[in-house]
């Protein structure tokens, strides 16, 4: 018996030394879900609606969202204002050029709201996607933003 299992080992052994990629420690799919989580081309076709600024549930009545066009702008409405900005993208990392938004007034919260929301966003560098959920951060991590689909 213990010569079965030595030989076993010894066949194991033998083809994840022939094949490394059958070896690895995570299957396809998975190792297909974490490439989507960072993968840019996974921030386009969605409209975004923020959940949280800096941990806090949102409380303006209409959705603050946020739209990734394929020609390199995004466009959302930021409660109160619309608003756009050019992007650039690559594997996890995110960063946002000069934001320009219409100029409507409304509430003294709503408008901190939306204060707080676009300052969030030019202090965006990096992103990540999981269970549908889009997470903005800053240079050091700190998440800043959080979007639902």
């Amino acid at each position: 018996m213990k010569h079965i299992a030595t030989t076993a080992t010894l066949l194991l052994a033998g083809l994840c030394a022939a094949l490394p990629a059958a070896c690895k420690s995570e299957p396809a799919w998975v190792q297909e879900e974490q490439k989507a989580q960072t993968d840019p081309a996974s921030l386009r076709g969605v409209k975004w609606v923020c959940i949280s600024i800096d941990a806090d549930a949102m409380t303006s009545a209409e959705p603050i969202t946020l739209d990734f066009n394929a020609d390199g702008t995004v466009t959302g409405f930021s409660g109160i204002n619309r608003f756009g900005a050019p992007y650039t993208a690559g594997t996890g990392s995110l960063g946002f050029g000069p934001i320009a938004a219409t100029r409507m007034g409304g509430s003294a919260e709503s408008m901190g709201q939306e204060q707080r929301f676009l300052q969030a966003l030019a202090k965006t560098r990096v992103f990540s996607l999981q269970s549908g959920l889009l997470r903005l951060s800053d240079d050091g991590k700190k998440q800043l933003l959080e979007f639902s689909r």
